[in-house]
């Protein structure tokens, strides 16, 4: 069995490490795996530098021609993240997009729609909310599990509603009686020999506990587990204020909603 030389082993761990390190992120950078697209197999047309860095500092190998990469990420710039091969091994990093065929039409301008949603609904989620257009998942990371859930059929379809009951904490105080001992402690003197004197006092303990007080409700209706409607009861104003959100296209199931001409949506806190 043939020895491998100690630069070949180098070589070897450093591909091994860089195929399962976590992804290093590079600001306003897209990443696919964010939106849960597979990645995107696309040839090379010619050989050329990769960079560790979107700043092109950080040299990572020469691309080898002929092969097929994957596509990972996009940069601001057009710099695309590929996973391949270089003459120095298998790499992951930024490419000018020169080197590769072009991107399928509209991809780019897809993916930024859909990064954009992406973004809009993470701020959504951090502040509790949810918006029209919102996925099953998404509101359930938004809001948490609903206190019932009911499936709907009519002619339309079938529809899943959600129904989620927001509580307040009220504070409660009660008073009970209670003997409070108060300690006084004199001094020695050369007019007294000191002492300690213990005064009980009747009065009243008070004793607060919160208790949760239903203040409003919100049901959620899915169609094709797509949020399509967002209810409020009756004077629950405060409970869930409410704002208006321009929804980013993108493509999927997101795609299919824009088709049905839906524009604003309702954002629901």
């Amino acid at each position: 069995m043939p020895r491998l030389s100690p630069l070949a082993l180098i070589l070897a761990f450093a591909c091994v490490a860089n195929a399962s390190a976590p992804i290093i992120r590079e600001a306003g950078a897209i990443y696919l795996s964010d939106l849960g697209i597979k990645p995107l197999r696309i040839k090379v047309l010619e050989p050329g530098p990769a960079y560790f860095d979107t700043a092109q500092t950080r040299y990572a190998g020469t691309l080898r021609f002929p092969q097929v990469v994957q596509v990972e990420g996009l940069d601001p710039n057009g710099l695309i993240r590929m996973r391949g091969n270089a003459q120095q091994g298998g790499i992951v990093a930024w490419v000018d997009p020169r080197f590769l065929e072009p991107l399928p039409d509209k991809f780019e301008e897809n993916l930024r729609k859909s990064e954009a949603r992406r973004l809009q609904v993470e701020a959504l989620i951090s502040k509790n909310e949810v918006a029209i257009g919102m996925t099953s998942g998404e509101v359930g990371r938004s809001l948490g599990k609903p206190q019932k859930k009911t499936n709907r059929a009519d002619k339309s379809g079938t529809q899943q509603i959600w129904e989620y009951v927001k509580y307040q904490l009220v504070p409660q105080t009660t008073y009970a009686p209670a003997n409070n001992q108060t300690v006084i402690t004199y001094p020695k003197t050369t007019n007294s020999p000191g002492g300690t004197l213990v005064q009980n006092n009747q009065g009243l303990a008070a004793s607060t506990i919160y208790i949760k007080v239903p203040v409003g409700t919100l049901t959620v209706t899915f169609k094709d587990d797509i949020v399509e409607a967002l209810d409020q009861s009756e004077g629950t104003t405060k409970a869930f204020p409410f704002t208006w959100l321009k929804q980013a296209g993108a493509w999927g199931k997101q795609k299919e909603l824009d088709k049905t001409g839906c524009g604003d949506s309702v954002v629901v806190g």
